[in-house]
């Protein structure tokens, strides 16, 4: 039997062991320092990858980054400005050099890496390819998925475009954006109903009509599900960078 293939998110990965990584320091007097060590912080990725590849089965990964540019801030120009002016852990920058040098870690022009791993997770492949990521968008990729580095559970076509309606109503504060005000995941799940195999279309009107009786047109609701969406296999062309965006 073959193993693993692994889809890993390049960004989380680093995020976390160079915010991890820091120490300060009190010198007397009232004067600190902040500091961080790079070698130590890619001694800790290197651990990370072995233990994840044996874990989860796996001789050969896939990391992926998020590019400078994001054409979400297209559909959406408050999108993630949140984040604006929010200091970065120290060693990220080297970090994320050190993926890309050793690793050859995949950008795709305008994408975030929750997209590159989507489009290579739905992408035609013998083997079996698992994304690594703890973060809970994933579950709209119809594909094996690992949020634990331990497990692996199997997301369904039915249950990934449930779940894309999901965080069209509930949104994302991390990411910034609002979904429909005053919807968490748990009303979410009661506009929708419990039947996940309803058609996207279905789904659709529902999501539609909980948004327009609190005053947003169609309009708006394609831009909140637009940003919503993780890129699958055949949204994105690779040569242009043209992204195929969302549309029922």
């Amino acid at each position: 039997m073959s193993k693993n293939h692994l889809l890993i998110d390049g960004d989380i990965l680093i995020y976390k062991i160079a915010t991890a990584s820091e120490e300060a320091t009190h010198w007397g007097d009232g004067f600190w320092t902040l500091h961080a060590d790079a070698k130590t912080c890619i001694g800790n990725i290197e651990n990370v990858l072995k233990t994840l590849q044996h874990n989860l089965d796996a001789e050969t990964f896939t990391i992926a980054l998020t590019d400078e540019k994001n054409f979400r801030k297209d559909v959406l120009p408050s999108y993630k400005s949140n984040r604006l002016g929010r200091r970065k852990p120290l060693t990220l920058p080297a970090l994320r050099e050190y993926l890309l040098e050793k690793y050859k870690a995949v950008i795709y022009k305008g994408l975030e890496a929750d997209d590159v791993l989507g489009i290579l997770a739905t992408t035609p492949n013998k083997s079996k390819q698992v994304i690594v990521s703890i973060d809970k968008d994933f579950r709209q990729i119809p594909s094996f998925i690992s949020s634990n580095g331990q497990d692996i559970i199997n997301i369904s076509p039915e249950q990934a475009d449930y779940w894309f309606m999901v965080q069209t109503l509930a949104g994302d504060n991390v990411d910034g954006y609002t979904g429909l005000p005053t919807c968490g995941v748990k009303t979410a799940l009661k506009i929708l109903g419990d039947n996940i195999k309803l058609p996207i279309a279905e789904l659709w009107e529902k999501v539609v009509t909980a948004y327009k009786k609190k005053g947003f047109s169609e309009k708006e609701v394609l831009q909140q599900a637009r940003v919503a969406k993780i890129l699958r296999h055949g949204e994105y062309n690779e040569k242009t960078g043209e992204v195929k965006l969302w549309k029922m």
